[in-house]
């Protein structure tokens, strides 16, 4: 069984860097104190809650990939969760973020019983993303953001705002095997 992801068409390939434009989805979010790793385990565990039922209708929700890291304050992508420009910083707050399934629309989905969780409406956007394997944690962050500046720096693309770090798989997936990537809107 396939777990839905944000729908998006490559616009432009260059080895391990892409630019993708992406079609509208809905976001729930929740903004998280704590260094880079602790913030992602503590948003999953608010927004898993949300889909197993954690909700005023108890609705079971679809998992659906990836689970996304932004950096609070920065100003929002319109994408699934990053970190600013610069090298990441802990002791932060995050905005972890689930991307609703397609079938729901801000109407529909159920009120979450959890109040620090919201929802909003991405619009069809363009990102440039870069995808890496291996387990995630602000130093192999912070040497991806290094790179994607670069190469967004190289090839004349304008970042709107922070980066976002996406992770499509489980924590028991062995970090060769995992996908990440890290967005920026351009």
């Amino acid at each position: 069984m396939a777990i839905e992801s944000p729908r998006y068409h490559t616009v432009h390939k260059d080895n391990k860097f892409e630019i993708r434009e992406y079609d509208g989805y809905i976001l729930a979010e929740v903004e998280i104190d704590g260094d880079f790793s602790s913030a992602l385990q503590k948003g999953f565990r608010v927004l898993a809650d949300y889909i197993f039922g954690g909700n005023t209708s108890k609705a079971h929700i679809k998992m659906t990939v990836p689970v996304t890291q932004q950096a609070a304050g920065s100003e929002k992508i319109e994408m699934t969760a990053p970190v600013t420009s610069s090298p990441v910083e802990e002791g932060k707050k995050y905005i972890i973020a689930f991307t609703m399934p397609s079938k729901y629309t801000l109407e529909t989905l159920p009120d979450p019983a959890n109040k620090t969780i919201s929802f909003r409406k991405v619009a069809k956007h363009r990102v440039a993303a870069l995808r890496f394997s291996g387990n995630l944690n602000s130093k192999l962050a912070t040497r991806k953001v290094k790179e994607m500046e670069t190469w967004l720096h190289e090839n004349k693309y304008s970042k709107k705002s922070g980066f976002i770090f996406a992770q499509y798989n489980p924590p028991w997936i062995p970090g060769l095997f995992r996908r990440n990537e890290v967005l920026a809107e351009v």
